[in-house]
């Protein structure tokens, strides 16, 4: 086996990758497979995303939810929302203490989820097959682990 030296460190057996880096470039790469599948339905992974999130809500969810559920930063939301609510896909509604908002998934938002929905299980089928049906039921849980993780840390 290899020695990994960094100036100024002492030579490991054991290389510990930085978490960042690699669940970015895994989340990259995943997101090519999804992207280019649900482009043929005119929407990026992260629009497919706030789409189907909006509908396990109910239709409606507070942007400060939707967010959360999402782990997306609240500027990251706003430029997933701003084409899909240019498409009239969602609207932006007020909350019952006016200081916020709701994103409301519209009848033309629930007609492109289901437009766009072979196309994501194409995708998706694809990838867990290629990966291992079992290995991405494990790796989906340990995920949301790094998930809870992180959240506790930040």
């Amino acid at each position: 086996m290899r020695t990994h030296t960094t100036r100024g460190t002492t030579p490991s057996r054991t290389r510990i990758p930085c978490a960042c880096t690699a669940l970015r470039k895994a989340a990259r790469a995943v997101a090519r497979v999804y992207e280019s599948a649900l482009a043929h339905a005119g929407l990026t992974a992260t629009q497919f995303a706030v789409l189907r999130a909006l509908e396990r809500q109910g239709g409606t969810a507070p942007l400060s939810r939707l967010a959360e559920e999402l782990v997306l930063e609240r500027t990251s939301l706003y430029r997933a929302l701003a084409p899909l609510t240019r498409a009239r896909l969602v609207r932006l509604v007020p909350t019952s203490d006016r200081r916020s908002k709701a994103a409301a998934l519209t009848r033309a938002g629930r007609a492109r989820i289901a437009a766009a929905l072979p196309y994501w299980k194409v995708a998706h089928g694809a990838f867990v097959e290629g990966f291992g049906r079992g290995r991405w039921g494990t790796t989906a849980g340990v995920l949301d682990e790094v998930v809870r993780v992180a959240r506790e840390i930040a």
